[in-house]
Formats: C-alpha cells, sequence, structure tokens
C-alpha cells in the first residue's frame, strides 16, 4: 500500500565501497588526507575500519564541505556511495536510499541511524532525511550490505549511520544562501564545552523554495538544543529538536502533461504539513579497563495533515526506542577481543484517515562475538532474537512472530594493503503498520520478509591509490511489496486492484568495483561501478527482473584544490535503464539512462567562505520517479540549479 503521502522510493543499486577522502585545509598538505579510522557501524562501537567482516565507507565532514552538499540527500548523492532519488517535490532535501538492488519498496530495505538510533517508520513513509539539519553532521558512515543480526529489521541492504558533531570547544557558524525557484536559506549554529565537563550547543535552520514545479513550495524550519556532561568515565547527552516541514505536493504527471509542460501540477491543491520532535538521551559509562555500557533513549512524535489527490487525510506517527548495549574488549597476541550485547525495544504508533490506528511492539536480545584467531585472521559470531506484536486497533486485531537469525564471517589480511573477507548474514524485516492494513482478503497480517546475504570482497589500498571490489548475493523468502495489478475487492470498489502481498521469494546479485587515485598533490579522482542482477525467482512473476531497478550504475567525482582558499568540485551519477515501478510483469518500456552532472565551487579564507553550487549542470530532462499503475506516470526533476551560499565562523 502506498503511504497517504505519496513518498518516492528511490532507484535501486548497490551502493559503491567509497573510501572517501578528506579536503585539506593546509596549504603544506596534499589535496586530500587518509580515510578516517575510526567507524561505529559496522560493530555499534567506536573500532577502526577494517575489523568487520563487510565494507563500512565514511563520508567526513571535510568531504561533505568540499562538494558544497546543503542537505543529507545531497552529501550522499554526491559520495557515490549509495543511489538517490529525490522526492517526488524534485527539492534537493528530500530523497530515499536504496542499497542492493531495491526498487519501490527501497525505503523499508535499507536502516538509516542518527548516532545510532532508528529514523525508520513503523509505515512506508521512508526514512525521513530532511528532518537533519546537514550542519549538525560530522560524518556519515555507509555498512555495504545485510546487518540484520547486528541491528535487526530494515538492514536487509545496507545501514546509514549519520553522526553528528559532539561538542568540543567554544564555536559557531552562520551561512547565507540564495538560488533558484527563489531559494532563501538561513542557518547557524553556536556551542560551548565548559572547563567542569558540561556542554551547551544551539543550532537553528530555515529553508524556503518555490520549487522547480508547480505547487512544489516548501518551508521547512529546524531548531535543536544540546546540553551533555562528560566526565573521567563516560558521558551524558540530552537533546530536543523540532522541524516543521511544509510543503505542496505536485503530484505526477502522464506522457501527455510532461511533453505538454514538465512544470505543471495537475493536483493545486495537494500539500503536507509536518510538525516533528524528537527527544533523544544517550548514556555512557566506562565501568572498567574491558568493560563499558551504553544506553540510547529516543522519543519521535510527527503530526502531520494534509491533502493527496483530492482527499484530506491526517497522519501521525510516534516510535519510542530504547536501546543499552554492553561491550567487552581485550587485547591478545593475535589481536583484540570484542563482544557486544544488547537489547532493541521499540513501540510505535500509527494514526490516519481517522480509521487506521494500528500499533507495532518490538524487541530484541542480540550478542556478538569478534575473535583473533590469528594475527592476520578474524572470525566474527552473532545471532539475533526478534519478536513483534501488531495490534489494529480499529478491527480488535492481534498478531505475534518471533525470528532467530545468525551471522559468521571471516577477515583475512595478509599485510597492511590488502584485506579480503567472507561473510554470511541473515536478515529481516516485519511488514509495517499500513502494509498489514491494505492485504489481501482472508490476509489479516503479512509473514515477515526473511532473507540470507553472501558476500565477498577484497580492498587493496596504497599510499595514494586504492582499489576496492565487492561480490554478494542476496535471496530473500516473503518479500514484501506492493503488487498494483492483483485483484482486491473491497467494500468502496469491487474492481479495486491493488495489495500488499508477500513474494514467494527473490534473488539479487552484484559486485561493484571503486577506485581512487591521486593524480597530483591538488587532483584526486575516484569512480565507482556497479552491477546489478535482480530477479523474482518464484511466483507470477518467476524470471522477470525487479522493476525500477538498473543493471548499471555508475558514479565519478574529482576534486581540485586550485590553493589554499579555492577549491573544486565535480560529481557525475550515471543511472542505467529500468522498468517502472509496479511493473512486475516487465510488459512496459524501460526507462531510459540518467547522467547527472553536478559541481561546487568553494573559496575560503580566515573565517570567511563562500561557494556556488550548480546542480544538474547540462540542464537533463530526467524524472525523481517513474512508475506504472495503469499507464505510465512521472515525477519530473528540476532542471539547470544554482545557490549561492556565503558563511562566517567563529
Amino acid at each position: 500500500m502506498h503511504s497517504p503521502v505519496p513518498t518516492l522510493l528511490a532507484a535501486a543499486m548497490t551502493a559503491a565501497t567509497f573510501p572517501v577522502f578528506a579536503a585539506s585545509q593546509d596549504s603544506n598538505t596534499s589535496a586530500v588526507s587518509a580515510p578516517l579510522q575510526v567507524v561505529v557501524t559496522g560493530t555499534r562501537s567506536e573500532q577502526p575500519i577494517g575489523t568487520t567482516p563487510g565494507q563500512v565507507d565514511v563520508i567526513t565532514r571535510a568531504h561533505i564541505d568540499a562538494s558544497g552538499a546543503q542537505s543529507v540527500v545531497e552529501a550522499l548523492r554526491a559520495s557515490g556511495a549509495v543511489q538517490i532519488n529525490q522526492s517526488y517535490t524534485g527539492n534537493g532535501n528530500d530523497g530515499v536510499i536504496s542499497m542492493r538492488g531495491f526498487g519501490e519498496n527501497a525505503g523499508q530495505n535499507v536502516l538509516v541511524l542518527v548516532d545510532g538510533r532508528p529514523l525508520n517508520n513503523p509505515t512506508l513513509q521512508a526514512p525521513d532525511l530532511a528532518s537533519i539539519s546537514l550542519n549538525s553532521v560530522e560524518r556519515i558512515e555507509v555498512f555495504q550490505g545485510s546487518a540484520g543480526t547486528l541491528y535487526g529489521q530494515y538492514a536487509v541492504g545496507g545501514v546509514v549511520n549519520i553522526i553528528t558533531r559532539s561538542i568540543t570547544g567554544t564555536q559557531g557558524q552562520i551561512n547565507a544562501s540564495s538560488g533558484s525557484y527563489d531559494r532563501r536559506r538561513l542557518n547557524g549554529s553556536v556551542e560551548h564545552r565548559f572547563e567542569s565537563g558540561l556542554g551547551l550547543a544551539f543550532s537553528a535552520d530555515s529553508d524556503t523554495s518555490d520549487g522547480y514545479r508547480d505547487n512544489s513550495n516548501r518551508d521547512y524550519d529546524q531548531f535543536k538544543t544540546e546540553i551533555s556532561y562528560q566526565h573521567e568515565r563516560g558521558e551524558v547527552r540530552f537533546s530536543h529538536e523540532q522541524v516543521n516541514n511544509n510543503q505542496r505536493l505536485p503530484g505526477a504527471l502522464n506522457e501527455a502533461q510532461v511533453r505538454a509542460d514538465r512544470r505543471q501540477t495537475v493536483y493545486p491543491d495537494d500539500y503536507f504539513n509536518e510538525d516533528l520532535r524528537i527527544d533523544t538521551l544517550y548514556v555512557h559509562q566506562q565501568l572498567n579497563d574491558h568493560l563499558d555500557v551504553r544506553a540510547d533513549w529516543s522519543q519521535r512524535d510527527s503530526n502531520g495533515e494534509g491533502v493527496a489527490t483530492f482527499f484530506p487525510f491526517p497522519q501521525d506517527t510516534r516510535a519510542n526506542t530504547f536501546m543499552p548495549r554492553m561491550t567487552g574488549h581485550w587485547d591478545t597476541t593475535n589481536g583484540p577481543i570484542q563482544v557486544t550485547a544488547g537489547i532493541d525495544v521499540t513501540d510505535s504508533d500509527y494514526q490516519a484517515w481517522n480509521y487506521n490506528d494500528i500499533t507495532q511492539n518490538t524487541e530484541a536480545a542480540y550478542a556478538r562475538l569478534q575473535l583473533p584467531v590469528s594475527p592476520q585472521w578474524m572470525a566474527t559470531l552473532g545471532g539475533r532474537h526478534s519478536k513483534v506484536e501488531d495490534r489494529d486497533l480499529g478491527a480488535d486485531l492481534r498478531h505475534h512472530d518471533s525470528l532467530f537469525v545468525k551471522e559468521l564471517g571471516l577477515t583475512w589480511t595478509p599485510s597492511t594493503a590488502h584485506r579480503l573477507f567472507i561473510r554470511r548474514d541473515e536478515n529481516f524485516r516485519f511488514a509495517t503498520a499500513d502494509e498489514n492494513g491494505l492485504t489481501l482478503p482472508g490476509v489479516d497480517f503479512l509473514d515477515p520478509q526473511t532473507g540470507v546475504s553472501w558476500e565477498l570482497g577484497w580492498a587493496w589500498t596504497g599510499a595514494a591509490n586504492s582499489v576496492e571490489l565487492t561480490l554478494y548475493q542476496l535471496d530473500l523468502d516473503d518479500e514484501i511489496l506492493f503488487d498494483s495489478e492483483i485483484s482486491n475487492p473491497q467494500p468502496w470498489d469491487a474492481s479495486y486492484q491493488g495489495a500488499n502481498i508477500n513474494l514467494d521469494s527473490s534473488r539479487r546479485r552484484g559486485l561493484v568495483l571503486s577506485a581512487e587515485h591521486q593524480l597530483s598533490h591538488a587532483f584526486r579522482l575516484g569512480g565507482t561501478y556497479t552491477f546489478t542482477d535482480s530477479e523474482l525467482t518464484a511466483g507470477s512473476f518467476k524470471g522477470n527482473e525487479v522493476p525500477y531497478v538498473a543493471r548499471h550504475q555508475f558514479s565519478l567525482y574529482g576534486n581540485y584544490r586550485f590553493d589554499p582558499q579555492w577549491n573544486l568540485y565535480t560529481d557525475l551519477q550515471y543511472t542505467g535503464s529500468r522498468y517502472p515501478a509496479s511493473d512486475d510483469a516487465n510488459a512496459q518500456s524501460r526507462i531510459g539512462s540518467d547522467l547527472i552532472v553536478n559541481t561546487s565551487l568553494r573559496w575560503s579564507a580566515d573565517h570567511w567562505n563562500a561557494r556556488i553550487n550548480m546542480n544538474n549542470l547540462f540542464n537533463r530532462h530526467y524524472y525523481t520517479y517513474s512508475g506504472y499503475s495503469g499507464g505510465p506516470y512521472y515525477y519530473p526533476a528540476a532542471g539547470r540549479n544554482l545557490l549561492f551560499t556565503l558563511g562566517y565562523t567563529f
């Protein structure tokens, strides 16, 4: 079932392994520096890159600044680490992440975290990346592939963990932007850490735009405050954030309407206004030299109302999470032993259309061991037990399910330059609240989706170059998706078509090849090629490709530092042809390939900086999303657009 708010579901691809660089601000150093060495996403605690059997790509703060990105979506897109499709509104703040060959259900098969806390919704609404101000982001970590044992549901295609800045001293910034489609943006932040260990931080962001299409204007405001206390053996941190995101919805167009005027709308009254409140509490306590305890609590409350295709609707979502865990670390002659064990609890409630009132509660316990077999070999073992309770309060229905998944991995590091790994991870996801709200007659609740992922990877890193290759196979049983063509008579429409169903099975195979090269002291070039073979392996559409998944995808970036003050960053994104979303029968014409180029020129001196961003440099006509439901439909993307930003740091 499609969410009452139309949500763009990303074009599928397998994300590239991207050895991200940090642009230097020092004229005595090269244009790029070594990759960040410590990450948390692969193990749920701070560990050097390469200690877990899998690829973890890091988009550093310096890389974000060099790219000129204005939002989390733009930072991810410019890195090439994942496939991003911007939203149906066409603005650069919204989007859906797709990894490992998922099409219109990509938003439910990639786990998005903010400082380790899930941003995924208990509904079909994709994680709201627009709710995160890029100014507060320190880095973005991308774990390639399945991580169901470590993180639970949604971590099917991969995990994206957005790490925000910690308060380190006294500093602040203010930025003002102006650009195409009457876009105006003003944001700033200030923070201070006292000698006592107390830290305070405040940030605010205001962003308005008329949008590329008619009825696509947007008004976004964000405010966040944080207080923390650091002591000798840990930290306590609390934050409160409020986001008001009001946007008009231009809707889809058919072929004739696109030819007549790709910027028009046929839904001039559609809109969605959302008020979002997020409260978080984080506690870290080092118990002794070997053990530490961390706990995350968050409460996310979204209240929305709007009009979709002439029908008014409310949509309120609430999600509470509690995630305590303990980590043990012991050094041996072969290397460090690490044990992680914890509990994840989520309570959520979804209300919409005045009659949907559905709750979903999940509980899980997990444990993971990383054991050095020898100085060159590291073994990883893990297991997770999860259970879910769904309640449809309106229909007075209740449903329970439980699953146990396992992980087994092996990493071989024959030298400091080479690393090889093989990993088997089991993954799953439970149906969302609104997926269970539209099923076939006789089906009150969908079965859980389960899968097995095999990955084989090799990485070589030299002084100024790197090459990485990853092969994978992902087999799913009972994959959950929306079939728009299946007959599903309803009380209000006996001829209604469309239902959320469980596919018998599906398979995704692919490879990711990436390379980086320091061409000169000032110029670094990187590229990634992804091949994805996605297939429905059972059911009515056996042998067909998964719709909206491109077999070939390529990304290229270049970063050139003219001198200590000037920096030019350009990225190119190619997405091959694919069938439109919902075309499980592969009966429609394929959507043509896209080749999009974006560039950013940045100047900085003393406390001042300025940049010019030009997106869709060659003014290509393409679509943020395209599907089929009784006929083809399209969401046209923005043409060439510019944004000028002036900033001051102190």
